[in-house]
């Protein structure tokens, strides 16, 4: 038997025992829980009002998600991960053990973070929006870190050699120079707005 935490209208937490999924069809209807085809729970989980899990999720045991998740298809929650209130994850996000993510926070396709990695309410920025390439930003050990397309680096890094790539980025004028220097001026704006930790 497996254990599920579901909450009531109360927003208290009640266990349910069962075989298969399958079982809790009602329940997880009655939440507006939707979980996508060929997910895998946990022992443990408990699962927020409005959750909603894409094709082939895979939560580790003891994994929370709070009101109003979203994660993507084929996204993989180590052990004992817990997300707060509407976090969205995109298709094929990967969380270690025992990350906490906090209200609201989003990643977009394809991330991962490596075990025990928390995330405070907006203490994190990821896009695949702000130009052609994945970027993001977020602090370690009080200092900020700045990926833009596949690389990752520090901020005083990219300060001293934001040129890095000559042979697709070169210092000039062009839309997609200017398009990168953008992105990396919005996730600098975003992190100094933040409290590093």
């Amino acid at each position: 038997m497996k254990i599920i935490y579901l909450q009531d209208k109360n927003f208290n937490w009640i266990k349910f025992e069962y075989e298969n999924i399958i079982n809790l069809s009602n329940e997880l209807n009655l939440r507006n829980i939707k979980l996508g085809y060929g997910c895998e729970l946990g022992d443990g989980c408990k699962l927020g009002y409005g959750c909603e899990l894409g094709d082939g999720c895979k939560l580790g045991d003891g994994c929370k998600l709070g009101d109003w998740c979203k994660l993507g298809d084929w996204c993989k929650l180590g052990d004992g991960c817990k997300l707060g209130y509407g976090c969205e994850l995109g298709d094929g996000c990967k969380l270690g053990y025992g990350c906490e993510l906090g209200d609201g926070c989003k990643l977009g396709y394809g991330c991962e973070l490596g075990d025990w990695c928390k995330f405070k309410k907006w203490q994190a920025i990821f896009s695949n929006s702000l130009y052609e390439y994945a970027s993001g930003g977020y602090y370690k050990n009080k200092v900020q870190i700045i990926q833009l397309g596949c690389y990752s680096r520090t901020r005083k890094e990219w300060d001293n050699d934001f040129w890095n790539n000559p042979n697709e980025f070169l210092d000039h004028n062009s839309e997609k120079s200017q398009a990168r220097l953008r992105a990396f001026k919005t996730i600098c704006f975003f992190l100094d707005q933040i409290e590093p930790y």
